[in-house]
């Protein structure tokens, strides 16, 4: 029986909040029954009727889940799939890591003759090896390191290495010197790949081939000029770095110009400057394809054909400066225009791509295994191996990481505003140009903000930051800082100004152990714990030191019954029966040199007065606690 008049004027409910397959089926048996009551009556549930409505059903089941799913997969915070978490957060400025690579500190020695009055010969140590020393793993030939540092063993090149007791040969003499430096190396392998280029490409894209690329190093043309990577192809300026190689005022990584013998074992190999340039590119991993691309911006140069040179900051960048038109590839045509804001397309050129693979969680080998050196200088003797095993290795992030990690990037803006923001950016720059171990940001009245930084030795102890790391991170600061933000670091190349303080002192304790107990076991015991305690990874600016923990520490060792004294100093007399005549000083508190004072040690501190409850703070002044030397600066006995 057909619609009536009067029934196709009765509006049909339809609920639109049914989504699953029994719900839909309902409805749809209750919409039949309501609307068609005389065409169909058997809702039986093995009838041809019933078994349309269930197919029905089941589509709509389909179609709701994947509506949902789509909608789900949109919002970063739903979303599952790893490829739809990476391309939101692409959305918000955030550049997720493949994979990661392992880092190691590793340690290199070499082995000179001595001079005929026995003193170490130098000249035959070996100098200024560069980076990119290739060490393999001695269980896995497949995992590589590279050294990113330089190794240099002269004297003269980055004060004096350290050096072993001599070898002895039969008369007594001393035969040989052990000397040795120490680098840091991160896993992966350099690899080059070179592209042919013809006609321009709006955001061309080009396909390294590799799933695991953790660094693209440079990219060249074939006219030599260097393009640079960006975050983002509107980025306007970049960061250029210069090596020392390439600057004529430095003959060494470890060459600070104004540095003293205490700071040039800080490798600094890189310069950092800010320049305007259109050469440029972007990376990204493609999902789809499980490999790294590069893709660049959408423009050509715009010039005449006078001959005249392009202007460096308008078209090409400080880095073409006085090329001429006529060797400039690809620079005729405007078939794609010449918006250059997004950067330059390459055309009639060979783009040749230097990179480094490698990461993952299998990089991460133990103490011992970098042994095998696969591209040893001609004529170069020399040994590695990594007394601590290589850490940070990871197969990349999961989905929950990315999620929180974009949030957070965003959050930030790429601007610092608050002191935590400025620490957080000084203690991220690029590893090439510099390290800082230590930081402090303190904003004074007028929106100076106060920069205190100290940094590591190759032995892993605290010193003053050179000046030339200090510009650096100022360079590196400024893409972030606000516009009415001064950053002062404290460090003047007229003045004897200190960056951050260092306060070095030595440990006396004085146990009571039980009679059952090995007293050398014990004290043993005591001196690790107190090294442990005072490790200088745990310390930081500003930073008490509690005694009383470290008492709570002692007392439950084995055999540790009580403690009779356990006290910091920086002097001890000569009555003293565990060091005669220290003074573990170099500094007044003014800056001043101590006559007396040990060398290489930090700043004059009354620890006496200083402790309160068993508590010791530290100097108004921002100053780090170290126990700069714990194998000679820690005197004690069991009684």
């Amino acid at each position: 029986m057909a619609y009536t008049d009067k029934q196709k004027l009765i509006e049909t409910n339809v609920n639109y909040t049914s989504k699953d397959f029994s719900t839909i089926k309902a409805d749809l048996i209750e919409y039949t029954k309501a609307y068609f009551p005389d065409t169909y009556k058997d809702f039986n549930e093995t009838s041809p009727g019933m078994m349309l409505i269930e197919l029905s059903s089941y589509v709509g089941d389909v179609l709701s889940y994947y509506i949902d799913y789509n909608y789900k997969e949109n919002l970063l915070a739903t979303a599952t799939e790893k490829r739809n978490v990476r391309r939101l957060s692409e959305f918000l400025g955030y550049k997720v890591p493949n994979k990661t690579p392992s880092v190691v500190r590793l340690k290199v020695t070499t082995t000179i003759d001595a001079n005929a009055d026995g003193t170490p010969n130098y000249g035959q140590a070996p100098s200024s090896i560069d980076s990119g020393l290739q060490i393999a793993s001695n269980v896995d030939s497949q995992i590589l390191f590279e050294t990113t540092g330089e190794i240099d063993f002269t004297s003269s090149g980055s004060g004096d290495p350290a050096i072993s007791a001599p070898t002895l040969d039969s008369n007594g003499e001393a035969e040989s010197y052990t000397l040795t430096r120490y680098v840091r190396a991160v896993s992966g392998k350099t690899k080059s790949k070179s592209f042919t280029i013809t006609s321009p490409s709006k955001f061309l894209e080009l396909d390294l081939g590799d799933d695991n690329v953790v660094e693209i190093l440079s990219c060249t043309d074939s006219s030599a000029l260097t393009w640079y990577e960006v975050d983002y192809l509107a980025q306007e300026k970049v960061l250029k770095q210069t090596h020392y190689s390439d600057d004529t005022t430095r003959d060494s990584a470890y060459d600070q110009g104004d540095a003293t013998d205490s700071l040039s074992t800080i490798p600094v190999p890189y310069v950092a400057e800010y320049i305007k340039t259109n050469k440029k590119f972007i990376s990204k991993f493609d999902e789809d394809t499980q490999t790294y691309k590069v893709c660049f911006g959408n423009g050509l140069f715009r010039f005449s054909n006078s001959g005249s040179n392009v202007d460096p900051v308008e078209q090409a960048g400080v880095t073409i400066n006085g090329t001429n038109i006529a060797d400039i590839p690809g620079a005729i045509g405007s078939t794609i225009g010449n918006n250059l804001n997004l950067g330059e397309t390459p055309a009639n050129t060979i783009m040749t791509f230097s990179y480094r693979v490698g990461g993952g969680a299998t990089s991460n080998v133990q103490a011992g295994e970098l042994t095998t050196i696969n591209n040893a200088p001609d004529g170069v003797t020399i040994s590695v191996t990594n007394d601590e095993p290589s850490v940070g290795g990871t197969d990349g992030q999961t989905v929950d990481e990315i999620r929180h990690n974009a949030g957070a990037f965003f959050a930030t803006q790429l601007r610092c505003v608050t002191k935590e923001d400025y620490t957080a950016r000084i203690q991220n720059i690029p590893i090439k140009f510099g390290s800082i171990a230590k930081s402090f940001v303190e904003r004074l009245d007028g929106g100076t903000l106060l920069v205190s930084t100290l940094s590591y030795n190759q032995d892993k102890q605290l010193v003053q930051t050179p000046q030339l790391i200090l510009q650096n991170v100022a360079t590196y600061l400024n893409q972030f800082r606000m516009i009415n933000d001064q950053v002062d670091f404290g460090f003047n190349l007229n003045e004897t100004l200190f960056s951050g303080y260092i306060i070095n002192f030595g440990v006396r304790f004085e146990v009571n152990g039980d009679r059952r107990s090995n007293p050398t076991e014990v004290k043993l015991n005591v001196i690790q714990t107190i090294k442990d305690f005072f490790k200088v990874e745990r310390m930081q600016f500003k930073q008490s030191i509690n005694l009383n923990d470290l008492q709570y520490n002692i007392l439950g060792l084995d055999g540790v019954i009580g403690i009779k004294e356990l006290s910091l100093f920086q002097s001890r007399g000569p009555d003293s029966d565990y060091a005669a005549n220290r003074n573990m000083a170099s500094f007044q508190g003014d800056g001043d040199s101590i006559s007396g004072g040990e060398s290489g040690y930090g700043f004059q501190y009354n620890f006496t007065n200083a402790i309160v409850d068993g508590v010791i703070r530290p100097s108004v002044t921002p100053s780090v606690f170290e126990l700069k030397n714990p194998n000679q600066d820690i005197y004690g006995k069991v009684i």
